[in-house]
């Protein structure tokens, strides 16, 4: 059996036409337009994923897209212009681009192999892997809602190979099971789609980073102690540790949370409640003790006020 890189080195019909003349033969529907947008009825026709390799040599027009695309360097590299600028991605890559991103891909040479994976869940974006991964970080779910600039951020992202070393090899199993199909391929497709998600939310760089250059800020440091010790710290054993006054400390955490100390204290909990409840058997009466809450009525009441949902309807959903 030949290998993945030698099957998509093989030149279709397309890439042959383009070698030829040398000039770009449309390859959907959509891409005959002025200022193309590619949709999701050109991809999706039962099937939730859509692998595909894209043409060499010739050069794909600027286009936009309505769902999430990643393009990844499985072998050679690949010039890309995104949102008019130009960026070169190396063997084992990965392009992330947003809705409505648009870029065009320069020609391709014979040994430049790119991948685009194509997601048909229009939810996906990049703003929900960030979501994905600060999801229970009380640090990060503060901060980001703060004033912190990070709406305007760009709508697409570059994540270089030594950073993504563990994300290759689901990427290859994926492409692999994709152009290679055997029985149950789509189902264990969609069970790497979720691997590959978490993967992806865990490569981009750190929120935290972003929203806060000093970690020696005191708000900082509080909303970092809370994290690490939710089930047990409270407001005077959090200054004491902290080695600050008890009254600044609740005057600051107000000033910049617009929340008492226990209300933060209370939230990450119920954030860690949650995903205890979607991801494991844990009975809810143990899930609560376990973040902290030695009172089953009181986190039953603070859960629905967080949630509009008991935890048993999010059980239920998982």
């Amino acid at each position: 059996m030949i290998s993945i890189l030698e099957f998509l080195l093989k030149e279709n019909e397309f890439e042959q036409k383009q070698k030829k003349t040398g000039t770009f033969i449309p390859d959907y529907g959509e891409m005959e337009q002025e200022n193309p947008s590619l949709t999701n009825e050109s991809f999706f026709t039962n099937k939730d994923i859509y692998i595909s390799k894209h043409n060499r040599y010739a050069v794909y027009p600027e286009h936009s897209h309505q769902f999430l695309e990643l393009n990844y360097v499985l072998h050679g590299s690949c010039k890309q212009v995104i949102n008019g600028q130009e960026y070169l991605l190396k063997k084992g890559d990965i392009l992330l681009m947003d809705i409505g991103s648009r870029h065009k891909i320069e020609r391709l040479n014979s040994q430049d192999i790119v991948v685009n994976i194509l997601f048909k869940n229009s939810e996906l974006s990049l703003d929900t892997l960030e979501k994905m991964q600060g999801n229970n970080s009380i640090l990060y779910h503060i901060l980001l809602n703060s004033h912190s600039g990070l709406s305007n951020q760009e709508n697409f992202l570059i994540l270089q190979a030594k950073t993504i070393k563990k994300t290759a090899p689901i990427l290859q199993a994926m492409i692999e099971e994709y152009f290679f199909p055997r029985a149950f391929s789509q189902d264990i497709l969609n069970h790497y789609l979720g691997i590959l998600l978490l993967e992806l939310a865990r490569s981009l760089p750190s929120a935290q980073k972003q929203l806060s250059t000093n970690k020696d800020e005191p708000f900082y440091q509080v909303l970092e102690l809370i994290d690490k010790d939710y089930c047990t710290i409270n407001l005077t054993e959090a200054a004491k540790k902290l080695k600050f006054n008890k009254n600044y400390l609740s005057n600051l955490v107000k000033q910049k949370s617009n929340k008492t100390f226990t209300e933060l204290v209370n939230q990450k909990r119920l954030m860690t409640a949650k995903l205890l409840i979607e991801s494991t058997d844990l009975t809810i009466e143990n899930i609560s003790q376990t973040v902290g809450f030695s009172n089953k009525t009181y986190f039953y009441k603070k859960f629905y006020q967080y949630y509009a949902q008991t935890p048993a309807q999010i059980r239920k959903t998982r």
